[in-house]
């Protein structure tokens, strides 16, 4: 049984690629020869879109929670002395939780609940018997309990 004849991948993408050119030419001269009043009304309408998309994306940035538990940290230096913000920002506890800076400092917590912060003084933090130094910086906070495991870096918080 002969195969049947299939259509040149290169040639459909040359012709779909001609035909795109001739609209955005067709459009390009019709917009050239429109009367002033319509492209004054197309710069409000494209205005009016590029303001509603730009609102959009400030309005709802990409940021978050970007592990499997949702947890959001930062270290944070102020009055108290230096701490480390740990947030559940899932709707998950987390039980059995072990939190772990990135030299071995480890603080044991029994439950953290969803949506839960804690704000934990770097004493809190032991290793070997021994509570962790004032002037430890930490980068990086590892966190795991019964619900998985996660590796967060630790960003300075904002003033």
């Amino acid at each position: 049984m002969p195969q049947p004849a299939l259509p040149d991948p290169l040639a459909a993408a040359a012709r779909v690629t001609g035909a795109a050119k001739d609209l955005a030419t067709d459009l390009a001269e019709g917009f050239r020869r429109s009367d002033r009043p319509f492209k004054q009304r197309s710069a409000v309408v494209a205005t009016w879109l590029l303001l509603a998309f730009l609102s959009i994306w400030v309005a709802c940035p990409p940021s978050g929670p970007t592990n499997s538990l949702g947890a959001v940290a930062r270290f944070e230096t102020n009055i108290m002395g230096a701490q480390v913000l740990v947030q559940n920002d899932s709707r998950d506890n987390w039980t059995d939780v072990t939190f772990t800076l990135d030299d071995g400092w480890r603080l044991e917590k029994p439950t953290v609940r969803g949506g839960d912060k804690l704000v934990v003084p770097l004493s809190a933090f032991t290793r070997d018997g021994q509570a962790a130094p004032a002037d430890l910086r930490p980068r990086q906070l590892t966190i795991e309990c019964g619900e998985g495991k996660a590796v967060t870096p630790l960003r300075a918080a904002r003033p």
